[in-house]
């Protein structure tokens, strides 16, 4: 397997001690490894403060597929709206363990973002708007989003928000 893993523990290992950057985590990073990532950037850069709920906020919570897509969605689109560029990461590919190559490069968009010394804080407003969840009410639940279309499948619904941040997006060029 190549190593394509190592810009990634390169990155992150200037970073924080923990978690550790692991080739074997880090080439089928499980979903809990990548929370744990990004909490932990949050918690040293301040980036994508206020993106999640206190509920998001809690590893543990992470019951179900839906939450995790909406998890990863979020941190996606707000990383592609900082850098603006195309992510290749795919929630859904994410949460199955496939295509580690792009949850790397994610992971990568995500530390160049965090350490780009910009604000995040109107973007997590943006993706907030766009999803419909009011930036200054932490209470709403993640689940809640999807409770905007119950007509809709989830992928559909996902589609949507893509299509409506893809709209956004096409506005800031």
């Amino acid at each position: 397997m190549a190593d394509f893993w190592k810009p990634t523990a390169d990155l992150y290992s200037a970073l924080f001690e923990k978690p550790k950057m692991s080739q074997k985590l880090l080439e089928r990073p499980p979903f809990k490894y990548i929370f744990d990532i990004i909490m932990e950037t949050t918690k040293q850069t301040g980036y994508a403060k206020g993106l999640y709920t206190t509920d998001e906020l809690d590893g543990n919570s992470y019951d179900n597929k839906d939450k995790k897509l909406m998890f990863l969605q979020k941190i996606i689109d707000l990383t592609s709206m900082m850098l603006k560029e195309e992510i290749a990461a795919k929630p859904g590919k994410i949460a199955a363990g496939l295509e580690p190559e792009n949850t790397n490069l994610l992971l990568q968009a995500i530390y160049r973002a965090a350490v780009s010394g910009k604000n995040s804080d109107s973007y997590v407003e943006d993706v907030l708007a766009i999803i419909g969840a009011n930036p200054k009410d932490q209470q709403f639940q993640a689940q809640g989003i999807y409770d905007k279309k119950p007509q809709q499948t989830q992928s559909q619904q996902i589609q949507e928000f893509q299509n409506e941040l893809n709209f956004k997006k096409g506005d800031d060029f």
